[in-house]
């Protein structure tokens, strides 16, 4: 990301479009995509086990490049975060947009407990 200015910040309603496109463009060529990733995203954000502070958008130079969603879940009796989607554009992958978006969802997970 040498040169470029990269922000990791919580997604908007404003953004509820472009994260759409983006899930969609992102898995597009992926070899284990069925092409529904953006209607799971969808689907999360109307369940119970979402969680605004962890949908994350990454934003390089004023574009959107990158969207996490960590959702609430449990193993056994123990609460934890599932993560997924995670959604890259072809032109940001293997620059740290997708690390830094995960990264991000720790920090606030962590602070959420």
């Amino acid at each position: 990301m040498e040169g470029r200015r990269l922000c990791i910040r919580r997604e908007t309603s404003e953004d509820v479009a472009d994260v759409h496109a983006l899930v969609r463009a992102a898995f597009a060529a992926a070899e284990h995509s069925d092409g529904t990733e953006q209607d799971l995203v969808a689907a999360l954000r109307r369940s119970g086990a979402f969680l605004p502070a962890l949908s994350l958008v990454a934003v390089v130079d004023g574009r959107l490049a990158g969207h996490v969603l960590f959702t609430r879940a449990h193993v056994g009796r123990s609460p934890v975060l599932a993560l997924a989607p995670l959604a890259v554009l072809p032109a940001y992958r293997r620059q740290g947009v997708g690390s830094a978006l995960v990264r991000e969802g720790h920090r606030i997970g962590r602070g959420l407990g």
